[in-house]
């Protein structure tokens, strides 16, 4: 699993960065919320703004990061507000924020365990149309990590690195996954320009109502160097 620990810290850092959005007025939490309501977005029972305000800080801190992370959020409308539905926090009994995108970063990737929760996840956001089953990582003679699964029931394994080192090229051959399976949609990308991203699902009319209603620039996961190139 990903360490609880990391994303507690992670998430009161992110707080602090400056972000892009092609959005320049000002847009209310709740104004936000509801718009992401129109486009199937829910938080998971648990999660409270409160806690969206707060959460990875002291309680003697939450007056003062309550009123920052407000301000950003409203400041750069969707775009802050976005990554948390896909974080993750050890506070609410699902752990996820909610089951429509991931928030991750590339420094998670330290063990096998993240590639395998990362590749469970997959399957959830797709809502039932992409299903990963019996993943486990295995270790050749040259020190090489292997991804085996199943996708739909077909076997497949994936290289990735060698021990300690990240596969970057991991997340982009989910692209590809969903041309050879002909599914109804696709993985998207999303980042604020740094290491951070999210990574959804949506079909072509999704994708266009998302980016319409949010006037962010959401891709689709095979656009733009974001990620290494599957060997």
């Amino acid at each position: 699993m990903i360490n609880k620990t990391s994303l507690i810290l992670i998430m009161g850092i992110l707080s602090f960065f400056g972000f892009k959005s092609s959005r320049t007025e000002t847009v209310t939490y709740e104004e936000q919320i509801e718009v992401f309501k129109t486009l199937g977005y829910e938080f998971a029972g648990g999660v409270t703004k409160e806690m969206i305000l707060t959460d990875g800080y002291g309680e003697a801190m939450w007056d003062q990061i309550r009123k920052e992370r407000l301000q950003q959020i409203e400041e750069k409308p969707f775009s802050r507000l976005y990554f948390y539905y896909g974080w993750s926090s050890p506070k609410i009994p699902s752990l996820n924020f909610s089951d429509k995108c991931i928030w991750f970063d590339l420094e998670f990737i330290d063990s096998p365990d993240q590639y395998i929760h990362f590749m469970e996840r997959m399957g959830t956001i797709t809502e039932g149309e992409i299903e990963y089953t019996e993943i486990s990582i295995v270790v050749d003679d040259e020190n090489y990590e292997w991804i085996h699964f199943k996708v739909n029931g077909i076997s497949k394994k994936w290289k990735l690195q060698k021990v300690g080192f990240i596969a970057d090229s991991f997340f982009k051959r989910f692209s590809y996954l969903t041309d050879e399976l002909n599914t109804k949609g696709k993985y998207t990308y999303y980042d604020e320009g740094g290491q951070q991203f999210v990574i959804d699902y949506a079909t072509e009319s999704e994708q266009k109502e998302f980016n319409e209603k949010t006037g962010l620039n959401r891709e689709w996961l095979d656009e733009g160097n974001h990620f290494t190139e599957p060997k």
